[in-house]
């Protein structure tokens, strides 16, 4: 029955979810810092983000309404039967109410979980599109090296990424909902630790993910940009030495060229990193916000009703909890390695 549950309320993703496209943000950023009027007001934004918040725990208040009458309801019923003397009839109604108070904790679970695999899987297909341009600005701008190597990195972290993700962290937060809706049906069965040690597994994979691609990056930063300047001299000095009558006005031009190629570089650096912060940001507060709904649930029901609900929708909130680190977590090793890369061969 749980596993029905969670087939049924999966699809609802797909009706809500907005459309996330980043390759037009991405291209009218880059226009915008090339011509210098990008800007970013830090008031401006934060007014936006509050907004958006407000708007958000608006829209999703019903979902903190319909728990809370499910626990009222459940801890009448549990009243009333326990008045009665029957706990056959009382401990029918809990599951009743149990049943009902699960479906309404999946549906949310099932929302967060897809959103954070969409802005992933949106994130993954942005940067494979980034990746050979960025590489074609690197090579443009003398960085041949680096381009060599980064490229790479690039293309096996959204690779690594994307399968780990979908056959690794997915799953285990799926399990682990699963077990915290089991672990409570009742007090019997008791796989606390086993649900605890499923979710920390999943962070732990998402932690070591995120510590090699950025150890990697930083690692070639240090190198690739060091022979990219000793081969960018020799160029320039071949140039200006052999070439005659001409050759130190062909040196300063080349030098100029490379300049302005390496400001297209840079201006498609921050446009990336941009692209990627608008891509994350609302799904991202989504997921924040439902996750204080699902905590003030659990805090509001917590005298009404039996500490097994509670727990329950603790346990499936330390799970919607690992699908917000699971998405900050990619946002953040992409953002990471482009600044690696950015600031590396920014000279």
């Amino acid at each position: 029955m749980i596993l029905l549950l969670f087939t049924v309320c999966t699809p609802v993703f797909a009706e809500e979810a907005p459309s996330l496209e980043g390759e037009d943000l991405f291209n009218s950023t880059a226009e915008e810092i090339v011509s210098g009027e990008f800007t970013l007001n830090p008031v401006e934004l934060i007014q936006r983000g509050l907004k958006r918040l407000f708007y958000e725990i608006t829209q999703n208040r019903d979902v903190l309404v319909s728990m809370i009458v499910i626990a009222a309801v459940s801890g009448v019923l549990n009243v009333m039967q326990s008045s009665l003397g029957d706990s056959g009839v009382s401990e029918t109604a809990f599951f009743a109410c149990f049943t009902l108070m699960t479906a309404a904790v999946v549906r949310v679970f099932s929302l967060t979980l897809g959103y954070g695999v969409e802005v992933i899987h949106t994130l993954s297909d942005f940067i494979t599109k980034l990746s050979p341009l960025f590489a074609l600005l690197l090579v443009s701008s003398g960085s041949v090296v680096s381009a060599s190597v980064f490229n790479p990195v690039l293309s096996a972290a959204v690779y690594v990424i994307t399968v780990v993700v979908d056959n690794c962290i997915v799953p285990l937060v799926y399990l682990g909902a699963v077990l915290g809706i089991v672990n409570n049906i009742s007090d019997k069965v008791q796989i606390t630790k086993f649900n605890t040690l499923i979710r920390s597994l999943a962070k732990w994979i998402l932690t070591a993910v995120l510590t090699i691609f950025t150890s990697i990056t930083a690692i070639y930063g240090f190198s690739a940009p060091v022979l990219d300047g000793v081969k960018m001299k020799a160029v320039k000095f071949a140039v200006g030495s052999l070439v005659p009558v001409v050759g130190g006005l062909l040196s300063d031009t080349v030098e100029t060229v490379l300049s302005g190629t390496q400001l297209l570089k840079n201006a498609a650096g921050v446009a990336g990193m941009v692209t990627i912060c608008s891509i994350t940001l609302i799904p991202i507060l989504k997921i924040g916000v439902m996750i204080l709904m699902l905590r003030l649930a659990a805090a509001a029901i917590e005298p009404l009703t039996d500490k097994r609900m509670t727990d329950m929708i603790s346990d499936i909130t330390s799970s919607v909890v690992t699908i917000f680190a699971m998405t900050v977590t990619v946002a953040m090793l992409f953002i990471i390695c482009i600044g690696i890369i950015v600031g590396a061969t920014g000279v």
